[in-house]
Parts: C-alpha cells; structure tokens; sequence
C-alpha cells in the first residue's frame, strides 16, 4: 500500500467516526405529545341534549442522559 491510499483510509475512517459521533449527540432527545378527543352526542325530547366528550394527552419523552 501506499502512503496516499492508507492516508485516504485514516482520512474515511476519522470521518465515518466523526459522522457517527454527530448522529449520536444531534439524535439524543425526542418529545412526542399525542391528543386524542372523544365526542358522543345524544338528544332526547324537548330542550333536553347530552354531549359527553373525554380528552386523553399522553406525553412521552425519551431523552438521552449523558
């Protein structure tokens, strides 16, 4: 081997672990909020109406701890 192909070696591996390095420290949280709403509506006689609605908010964080 010649120099200038183990240079190129070095030269992709340092840049490979330098991309992994990014990847790892850019990817390290991630907040996801989910909302899910529920409506039931029922009349009944005269002025009489019912309306039941149920909310849910579910939160997830998976953050990385360093």
């Amino acid at each position: 081997m010649t120099r200038k192909e183990i240079l190129k070696i070095v030269i992709s591996v340092l840049i490979a672990a330098l991309t992994a390095l990014a990847a790892g420290l850019g990817l390290s949280s991630c907040n996801v909020t989910r909302t899910v709403t529920t409506r039931s509506e029922a009349w009944q006689k005269g002025d009489t109406s019912v309306v039941i609605q149920t909310r849910t908010v579910e939160s997830y964080d998976a953050s990385k701890k360093l």
